[in-house]
């Protein structure tokens, strides 16, 4: 259904842009030049004679190159973060292992589990007397 709805709204689009087109045809299709000159270099460019709608096409596929460009060096930024992150999460997780292992070493030696549970008692007795 999704794809179907994108669809008719790009073909909506489409056939507005080209009724835009169609209706100032004469507009578009008139062919001009444009002129680069700088003085200091005594320097002048001139284009070749085109229709307005060339240069509105060269001036969007442009933009589309562009923003295309640009997309590409923030996903290649965003991968470089994200393989950063996972080898953050990656040690994070080595050191969660190592102190669980030692934890259990802890738990199961008799001289600190008296102590432990010495200072559980003492916890849930100053719990039980706040209440």
């Amino acid at each position: 259904m999704k794809i179907l709805l994108k669809t008719l709204l790009l073909l909506i689009a489409l056939s507005l842009v080209g009724a835009v087109v169609y209706q100032n045809l004469e507009y578009f299709m008139t062919r001009n030049t444009l002129t680069i000159h700088i003085e200091k270099l005594n320097w002048t460019w001139t284009t070749p004679a085109l229709e307005n709608i060339f240069y509105i096409g060269i001036c969007f596929l442009a933009g589309l190159f562009l923003s295309s460009v640009k997309g590409l060096l923030v996903k290649l930024d965003l991968n470089r973060i994200i393989k950063t992150k996972e080898d953050e999460i990656k040690a994070l997780e080595e050191k969660n292992n190592v102190l669980k292992t030692e934890l259990e070493v802890f738990q199961h030696d008799p001289y600190i589990k008296k102590g432990l549970e010495k200072k559980e008692s003492a916890l849930q007795e100053t719990a039980i007397d706040q209440q």
